[in-house]
């Protein structure tokens, strides 16, 4: 097994929990569908992405998941073993990083956090993300910091209840791309190893947070 196939064993899992935890009825199909484009390898990477944007555009229940579609798509991608180290500099990921600047979330973020955190067995938390990842403490990175400042202000925000990260879910900035998956994303940290609280959460969530929440947890343990 190379390096890289847990991340996209874990896109493959995290792909079938978001899905089912979203609409059970209609998962399985999808799923296939899905999976079919994202596992393309022989298809350009531009080409797949549409190729999901058309996928959604045909299945309208699936609309609020677009963005994380494209960003799982966007992650098993990257993982392939045949991308060169500097790969981000070349060409070829310029010109992608052009044509989907409308496109994903930042919960690409997270799941590229995930995927590198378990890769070099680095135990998984809120201000790790925050600090050793996005750098948010640097200068340079100040974009970041106002991105996630919601997550960075509310040091309690890892002992807060339901009620209260919905509570400050209400102040976070729409322009920031964080306010719908603000909740999910608390409580990914929150019970990461504490497998007993997703019945519980499963009754307070809505079906896009459930299914946020969820995937998050598939692609760390998938």
């Amino acid at each position: 097994m190379n390096i890289h196939q847990p991340n996209q064993m874990a896109v493959l899992a995290s792909l079938k929990s978001l899905l089912s935890n979203y609409n059970s009825e209609k998962a399985a199909a999808a799923e296939k569908e899905i999976t079919s484009i994202i596992a393309d390898y022989d298809e350009n990477f531009l080409v797949r992405a549409k190729l999901i944007e058309n996928w959604v555009a045909s299945n309208a229940s699936f609309e609020p998941l677009a963005d994380v579609l494209f960003d799982l798509l966007l992650v098993h991608f990257l993982s392939a073993e045949s991308h060169i180290e500097d790969y981000f500099d070349s060409p070829e990921w310029e010109h992608i990083e052009q044509k989907t600047l409308d496109m994903g979330s930042e919960m690409l973020n997270l799941f590229l956090y995930i995927g590198e955190a378990n890769e070099n067995e680095v135990e998984i938390g809120l201000e790790d993300f925050l600090t050793e990842f996005l750098l948010v403490e640097e200068d340079e990175f100040q974009n970041e910091y106002r991105i996630y400042e919601s997550l960075i202000v509310n040091q309690d925000l890892m002992d807060a209840d339901l009620s209260s990260i919905r509570n400050l879910k209400d102040s976070v900035k729409e322009d920031t791309g964080l306010k719908e998956y603000f909740v999910p994303i608390v409580l990914f940290f929150q019970y990461l190893e504490d497998d007993t609280q997703e019945e519980t959460l499963s009754q307070g969530l809505d079906a896009f947070e459930t299914s946020i929440y969820h995937s998050l947890i598939s692609f760390y343990k998938p």
